[in-house]
């Protein structure tokens, strides 16, 4: 029987077997019978409809009978009109007079009606903001008590409603305490044990971290009377300071909670790292201890090293497609490079730990620099990759900021081969050091130039008070070298010892020999196209030495059958 011609549905135990078989998929309603059913649910559902002689039980698989029929919108308008969503807002707590049933069975079921009808069905947002939904699950959010599932489904309904709605973000921010509200979700499931249920820490955390991601995007485009004359500089750094009391628990949640193996860019270390872009605060406000610093350091370098090793195989241009979300590496992996740079470009321990972590000085040079399985190689091989180009140019500017912005010294970390592209495109030219001139490495930390920003290039400048209080202000020495003559500009590999060639060489046939001269003549070629020095190829300095030869011989030739052609006209043939 249809659940729309029962008489008396007044009567839970007459409704209770028919919905609990919609809900369960046992009974399918067709798209031509949904909207009666859906109509019906939906009006005994209302404040004052049958459902008020209904228990707990029966209120449930209502309520799951309507999830189960909205998955879809045909048939379903019943639930994207006003009465629907005032429903739906009545049986899961965010109604004045049901506030105190929030976070039982029904109320949470009529949360996830409430969250496909919104993510469904956009136009149902406006509804929803009328009728002060954002306000309530805000202030129902700051409940520390609220299960693991209230907490995601709250956080996936704000998520929803702020998706570049400004006038929403403002009211969440300035009236309705978000930033609190978000920060209690956060810090109790740092602190809370799994519960055993389907809504783990992770998809708690993921949804948490989503919400907030979307209010610290808005947040500098709203207007504030007391901000109006504010730049877009002074916009950004008022949002720092806004959202500035959750860093903290940011860095925590990267620290504390080990990221998933074998690919570590899953939620929520993904989310946490797209939050982090939006910080433009400086290092030691960021990170309040040094070890702090290097634990944070430490995480995202890895992440970084186990998501190329897993993801990318020695090959630049060949994806293993490990990633267990199918997102494209070209998208998920930029914003964890551009966290690194920010935090790198505001000098300090930070950039000289990750100069050390990602171009160490003891590399092997026994090889071009871009081979091997090292997590420096790994990083020179992307530099130059034509699949991703997005990790191409974040990783090329990424080692170019802890090379203090010196093509020389970039140059002399990873060869001119790899990192010609990228100085070509930004019209620095060929270092002098690839011609063999001096170069000088010196630690920033040395420098006069305040520190920038550790998470955007547009945070305001840590007081040096501060900065002198976390983190140790003492620089390393500085280090200082001279390109040596032995090391090869384009690979950065130390030129083979001439006696070893020979001794090779004795032992090749003919035909690797004929190999390796075509590899020589074509690393000429490349010399003389990038620009490292007028160099041509001998193969071909030779083909057009012999041509000149051979002209002149002809030429030599040509005036002497003249002459003779002369001497016989006047004197007749001998």
């Amino acid at each position: 029987m249809a659940y729309h011609s029962i008489v008396d549905r007044a009567s839970g135990r007459n409704v209770a077997v028919v919905l609990q078989n919609i809900a369960n998929g046992n009974v399918i309603v067709d798209y031509s019978d949904r909207r009666p059913v859906v109509e019906a649910l939906i009006q005994d559902l209302k404040e004052g409809g049958v459902a008020k002689n209904w228990n707990e039980r029966e209120r449930v698989f209502a309520l799951q009978a309507l999830k189960t029929l909205g998955r879809a919108t045909e048939g379903c308008d019943a639930i994207f009109t006003e009465e629907g969503i005032r429903t739906l807002m009545y049986h899961s707590g965010l109604h004045s007079t049901t506030e105190a049933s929030i976070d039982r069975t029904s109320s949470r079921e009529a949360l996830k009606c409430l969250a496909n009808a919104l993510l469904l069905k956009p136009t149902t947002r406006p509804v929803f903001d009328r009728l002060e939904g954002p306000r309530q699950c805000s202030q129902l959010l700051k409940r520390s008590q609220l299960s693991n599932e209230s907490q995601f489904l709250f956080s996936r309904i704000l998520f929803l409603m702020t998706i570049d709605a400004i006038s929403t973000v403002k009211s969440l921010i300035d009236d309705h305490h978000a930033v609190d509200s978000v920060g209690v979700v956060l810090k109790t499931q740092l602190a809370r044990s799994p519960d055993g249920t389907m809504f783990t820490q992770s998809m708690v955390l993921s949804e948490a971290l989503k919400y907030l991601f979307n209010l610290m995007i808005v947040d500098p485009k709203i207007e504030r009377s007391d901000e109006a004359k504010f730049t877009d500089q002074e916009m950004i750094e008022a949002t720092g300071k806004r959202f500035q009391s959750l860093l903290p628990t940011i860095v925590s949640i990267l620290i504390t909670i080990p990221p998933s193996s074998p690919n570590p860019l899953q939620p929520p270390h993904s989310h946490a790292i797209h939050v982090l872009l939006n910080f433009p605060i400086s290092t030691s406000a960021l990170l309040v201890t040094r070890s702090q610093q290097a634990e944070l350091l430490n995480v995202l370098t890895q992440i970084l090293d186990d998501t190329l090793k897993h993801s990318l195989n020695t090959d630049e241009e060949v994806s293993t497609d490990g990633l267990s979300n199918g997102t494209e590496l070209d998208e998920i992996v930029p914003p964890l490079i551009i966290v690194l740079t920010n935090i790198a470009s505001a000098g300090g321990e930070g950039k000289a730990f990750l100069k050390a972590r990602l171009l160490p000085d003891d590399v092997d040079r026994s090889k071009p620099l871009e081979k091997g399985d090292s997590f420096s190689a790994r990083l020179i091989r992307r530099m130059t990759s034509l699949r991703f180009p997005q990790i191409r140019e974040t990783i090329s500017q990424l080692l170019f900021v802890v090379c203090n912005e010196d093509p020389a010294v970039l140059t002399r970390h990873v060869g001119y081969g790899n990192a010609a592209g990228f100085l070509l495109n930004r019209n620095l030219g060929v270092p002098a050091s690839v011609t063999g001139a001096h170069v000088e490495e010196i630690d920033e930390d040395q420098a006069t130039t305040p520190p920038k920003s550790a998470l955007s290039s547009t945070a305001p400048t840590a007081p040096a008070a501060h900065a002198s209080s976390d983190i140790d202000s003492g620089a390393p020495p500085t280090r200082r070298f001279s390109t040596s003559t032995s090391v090869n500009p384009i690979t950065g590999a130390y030129y083979p010892d001439p006696s070893a060639i020979r001794t090779a060489m004795a032992d090749m046939t003919e035909e690797e020999k004929e190999e390796e001269a075509g590899r020589l003549l074509d690393m000429f070629d490349k010399m003389r196209r990038t620009g490292v020095m007028d160099v041509r190829n001998p193969a071909l300095e030779a083909g057009l030495r012999q041509r000149e030869r051979d002209r002149y011989y002809d030429e030599q030739e040509q005036r002497e059958q003249e002459e003779e052609k002369e001497l016989e006209k006047t004197y007749g043939k001998v």
